[in-house]
């Protein structure tokens, strides 16, 4: 998920594009069906929790990616994100609220992981 936004083989310009492309879709559900901002937090939340995992997934358990503490760090943001889709979930509808929420989170991952902009952030094994 997202994994567009840490590859250093894209160009800036087209992730700024993708950036612009989901705040906008975001935008449009909210102006729909607006989630309440305790929901909106923790989309966003979400988001922080997947930039940790992934990041200790990079530093510290890329060496066994089939190991159990990679597959954990892979899973928890996954489970997160799930919760809040269907604690949100009012009268059935999961659509707009599981898209909205989904777009939070991608904000936050892309808000908060700005090095990735610069193409630095390649995993250790890759460096010089």
């Amino acid at each position: 998920m997202l994994e567009f936004w840490f590859n250093p083989q894209i160009s800036v310009v087209k992730k700024f594009l993708i950036f612009a492309l989901i705040a906008i879709a975001t935008a449009v559900l909210y102006w729909i069906e607006p989630l309440k901002l305790d929901a909106i937090l923790m989309f966003l939340g979400t988001g922080v929790i997947f930039l940790i995992c992934r990041y200790c997934k990079i530093h510290f358990a890329s060496k066994n990616p089939t190991g159990l503490f990679y597959r954990v760090l892979t899973w928890i943001p996954i489970a997160l994100l799930l919760a809040l889709i269907f604690m949100h979930m009012k009268d059935g509808e999961i659509l707009i609220p599981g898209a909205q929420g989904i777009g939070f989170m991608a904000l936050a991952i892309c808000l908060f992981s700005p090095l990735s902009l610069l193409n630095q952030n390649q995993p250790p094994e890759a460096q010089p």
